[in-house]
């Protein structure tokens, strides 16, 4: 009972499924891309900008 052709096989099978997983995904990318809403022009109300505070003058000057 020889190994390598059952290694062989096992190689072949996962080329195999490597190339079809990728496939699989670019599929599923390009999908999701299509299903992606529009982007609004409107600005969100629900955020507001966080601006930090001015540092103090130097009264040195």
């Amino acid at each position: 009972m020889e190994l390598i052709p059952y290694l062989s096989a096992v190689i072949f099978i996962a080329t195999i499924a490597t190339v079809v997983l990728s496939m699989l995904s670019y599929a599923a990318f390009k999908l999701r891309g299509r299903r992606k809403p529009k982007q609004s022009t409107e600005r969100p109300v629900y955020f507001r900008r966080v601006e930090p505070p001015a540092p103090p003058e130097d009264p040195a000057r």
